[in-house]
């Protein structure tokens, strides 16, 4: 029989307490200290406290109060109600109602008191303020982790703050996404607990990871200034160093960190660092945090995943490393539709959309492309399950589930899942192959002659198909822009918006098939080559395909140069585009401003993340544009001169190089193959622009419903107000209809639905979180990791070459969009992904350096026509470079290579 709950005489009562009890009291009584009763994060800090750990003096509300919280709410408040939704279309809507409805609970008689009590005697000890974090009853065990999902409040001030924080934490178990992973994990019914720690004034603070799962003993701790939460979180680069399980420091990477995160009265801030470039942690922190690994190992020896505090005592920074949580890096839990050997990657997806997609987005791009791979996969005969999950949600972020991907290639005799990943830019394709080394082929060839005739007829008509296809997108598209969509009924609204959906899976049809052709042509070449050039095969196969003519994802580049070069004859013009608040219509009439003008008209539905709808495009905010425009006139004129002949003469000189090493046969087929190569790649730039447009007009059209929709929920209107009021929220460039999904906006427009602000408060609260979270590594097996490991290599990272020569130049590491005009004309481009809208500053760079990406992708494509030597899939090279090193980018070996200091270019 179950134990029985302690009761409100034995949990909690200390000093007069009807509720909130001690650390020290779970300390000295294990019973008390069950995660039943406190959960599995304030069990964990009393094993800390109670195994002689420096943990803050903490106070923990109980599951019970929560319990007692909800017994005044409607039963579909209930985790246990909700669980049950858990798996339905209705989750979400029915989580975010709830959620409402506990932000405004009552809390149980006499815990406010207790937690004014708190604020009136302890807040005086705690100049940061509070953290209020939860502590759920399945939280932190053997197979659920809620990091991530349930809510933690920093910096809380006075007793009402306290109040309002506490209910923030019960909240957020009121969550689509965390409903679905308990219920996925089988968690039928969930407490929550609360825990409230006093803010460690830290002059350092971050994570530490004791070991990985296999292999060494070796320590990987990420930390920062001040707070730790920007460096759990992701908000900032940390310092990131590997330890030996002896203490000694085997790798330390130092971040620039020009601000340091504290707690002042507005809640968290930033201020100037005084040494920007020191490490965060100094050798005595470092001795410290080594012994805690090692004690915490003795006692339990599993991977531990450990949130510190360094409260600097003297000058020295010597002082007492504090353990704000800790817990068992077993308790991770596996991304939807994986289990701990699936291989997630986000090298190739990624590329597309990088960071963290809104709903809106997720709902579109999400089925079209689980719809697109299983129709190409069809196309190639092969046989998609039925339940496969192809492509997963990984803290809001596309990561594709490459498992069962390759398991479904695999079926193709010839299709080796190493060939495709290494092309893709993604890694682990040995452990790839030995899953697939048992799938069988004999569906396939029972499928191969339809199979084989219909991909032939397909190859032979691709050119009038694509032709076909674009005469009716044009059409489509000039119709749009000529529509006034404000004299369309809301229905017609919602009616329009499938219509544009319906245009897009076509258009990603066509996409698919002249990827397809440009991959198979790419492989077909890569394997002839490798007769007379085995290890050298892929980078011969790029250098011969250069060249091409008309290359539709160039253009906005060559259109850019082509506005620089205007303007340098116009001192006008120059002049006005110099400045930071310049605008389009500021510019004087004249050549540059029609230019300009023109590239708007044809490129303005470019953008960085041009395939998340909530971003504005540049036709909206052509700010990115003329950033591009004034970092580039600040170079010479040659700087920016796309070298468009460079690539053509290259292929020639290859093509030459190579053919007296072949026969007459051999010959005859190499350059059959370049041209099909050539024009399968044109095609597929072709498409590519056009879903650009497409996704364009989507976003046209959710604009205008989110005007409906905000006067259908005039509650809807009163937040989106007041979000925009708020200068400092990053959410105020993002409309309400982006948190919904397709589906429910359509819904909303057909039958005036006034429900939705609880819905998308609740979705706007879970984007706020995800975007926080650091971005897993670009692939990983199982569950991603919960710290950020050092790049590998030094001074030496390796990559794949997208694009040939080498360069040498100064870095310059570009985190966002908003910092494109800092680079300076000859520097080498460093920056995490790279699409279409990142290319015009190719034709600035000396070189180009990507943490995703792959040979076939779009930006190397760009990178190859202008004839800029690129480098892409280098792991964290955005962490391990600081803009301002010197650098030698080798896009023939795939190396950069950082060169000391004094080392001049030659």
């Amino acid at each position: 029989m179950a134990e029985p709950a302690p009761t409100k005489g034995t949990l909690g009562k200390e000093r007069g307490s009807s509720w909130l009890v001690t650390l020290d009291a779970l300390a000295r009584d294990q019973a008390l200290a069950d995660r039943r009763y406190v959960g599995g994060k304030a069990s964990r800090l009393a094993w800390l406290r109670r195994h002689g750990f420096f943990v803050p003096d903490t106070w923990v509300i109980p599951e019970r109060a929560f319990a007692a919280a909800l017994r005044e709410l409607p039963p579909a408040c209930e985790p246990r109600s909700l669980l049950r939704a858990a798996t339905g279309r209705a989750v979400y809507s029915r989580a975010a109602e709830a959620r409402e409805q506990i932000l405004e609970a009552r809390l149980p008689h006499g815990l406010e008191d207790e937690l004014a009590e708190i604020w009136r005697t302890q807040g005086s000890k705690a100049p940061w303020g509070f953290a209020v974090r939860s502590s759920a009853t399945c939280e932190d065990g053997a197979l659920v982790s809620m990091a991530g999902l349930a809510e933690s409040v920093l910096g809380v001030r006075g007793a009402s703050g306290l109040v309002n924080a506490v209910r923030r934490v019960w909240a957020s178990i009121a969550s689509g996404r965390a409903l679905g992973y308990l219920a996925t994990h089988g968690i039928r019914d969930v407490g929550m607990a609360v825990v409230i720690q006093p803010v460690v004034p830290a002059s350092a603070a971050g994570v530490m990871f004791t070991r990985r799962s296999a292999g060494p003993r070796e320590r990987i701790v990420n930390a920062g200034f001040g707070l730790g939460a920007p460096v759990v979180d992701g908000v900032t680069t940390p310092d990131m160093l590997r330890i030996g399980e002896d203490g000694r420091v085997l790798e330390q990477i130092v971040a620039r960190k020009p601000r340091t995160t504290i707690i002042g009265e507005a809640g968290i801030v930033e201020r100037p660092a005084e040494s920007p470039d020191a490490p965060a942690l100094s050798s005595s922190m470092i001795a410290e945090l080594s012994d805690i690994a090692r004690r915490l190992e003795r006692i339990e020896d599993v991977p531990w995943d450990v949130e510190f505090a360094c409260e600097a005592s003297n000058e020295n920074g010597s002082g007492r490393v504090w353990i704000v949580q800790a817990r068992h890096v077993t308790g991770l839990g596996f991304p939807e539709g994986g289990d701990q050997n699936t291989v997630w990657s986000s090298a190739n997806v990624g590329e597309a959309l990088p960071g963290v997609a809104t709903p809106f987005t997720w709902s579109i791009a999400g089925a079209y492309s689980e719809a697109g791979f299983r129709k190409a996969f069809g196309t190639l005969g092969c046989t998609v399950p039925k339940h496969a999950r192809l492509v997963g949600n990984v803290y809001g972020r596309f990561y594709l589930n490459l498992s069962e991907f390759m398991r479904i290639a695999a079926q193709v005799p010839w299709l080796d899942p190493r060939t495709l990943v290494d092309l893709g830019g993604g890694s682990g394709g040995e452990e790839l192959a030995n899953q697939v080394g048992t799938v069988s082929h004999r569906g396939f060839y029972a499928r191969l002659p339809l199979t084989a005739t219909r991909l032939l007829r397909e190859q032979l008509r691709l050119d009038q198909h694509v032709a076909r296809f674009e005469a009716e997108a044009e059409r489509a598209f000039r119709l749009h822009n000529a529509l006034d969509l404000a004299i369309l009924p809301d229905e017609g609204v919602g009616r329009k918006i499938r219509d544009v959906q319906d245009l897009l899976e076509r258009t990603g049809d066509v996409m698919l098939t002249c990827a397809s052709s440009a991959l198979g042509t790419h492989i077909l070449l890569k394997t002839v080559l490798s007769r007379v050039e085995p290890l050298e095969a892929e980078r011969l196969a790029h250098d011969l395909t250069r060249g091409i003519r008309d290359l539709e994802s160039a253009r906005p580049a060559i259109g850019v140069a082509r506005i620089v070069n205007l303007a340098r004859r116009d001192p006008e013009a120059r002049e006005a585009l110099a400045h930071e608040g310049a605008t389009v219509s500021a510019l004087p009439d004249g050549p540059t401003k029609r230019a300009l003008v023109a590239f708007l008209d044809l490129y303005g539905d470019r953008v960085v993340r041009e395939a998340e709808l909530s971003t504005p495009r540049w036709k909206e905010d052509p700010r990115p544009v003329l950033a591009m425009i004034r970092a580039a006139l600040r170079g010479d004129p040659r700087d920016v001169e796309p070298n468009l002949a460079r690539a053509r003469d290259g292929a020639h000189a290859s093509m030459q190089a190579l053919l007296p090493r072949l026969n007459i046969a051999e010959q005859t087929l190499v350059r059959h193959l370049v041209t099909r190569a050539q024009t399968a790649a044109r095609r597929r730039e072709q498409m590519r622009t056009w879903v650009t447009r497409v996704l364009g007009m989507l976003r046209d059209v959710a604009l205008d419903a989110d005007r409906r929709i905000l006067r259908l929920v005039p509650e809807l209107a009163r937040d989106w107000a007041a979000i925009q009021r708020d200068t400092r929220s990053e959410l105020a460039s993002i409309p309400s209809v982006f948190f919904l999904t397709v589906d429910e906006v359509v819904t909303a427009l057909r039958s005036s639905r006034t429900d939705l602000g609880p819905l998308v408060r609740a979705r706007r609260a879970e984007f706020a979180r995800d975007r926080a979270r650091p971005d897993p590594p670009a692939t990983f097996i199982g569950a991603p990791p919960s710290v950020q490991l050092p790049p590998s290599g030094g001074d030496v990272l390796r990559g794949i070459g997208a694009s040939s020569g080498v360069v040498e130049g100064r870095a310059r590491v570009l985190l966002s969009a908003s910092q494109m005009s800092e680079l300076e004309p000859g520097e080498v481009l460093v920056v995490h992904t790279t699409d279409v809208g990142w290319t015009p500053l190719f034709c600035l760079a000396a070189g180009v350096v990507t943490e995703l990406g792959g040979p076939l992708s779009h930006a190397a494509v760009v990178a190859r026509e202008l004839g800029v030597p690129s480098v892409v899939n280098v792991d964290g090279v955005t962490r391990a470079l600081r803009t301002g090193d010197r650098l030698r980018v080798d896009g023939d070996r795939g190396v950069v290579e950082r060169l000391p200091a004094e080392t001049k270019s030659q």
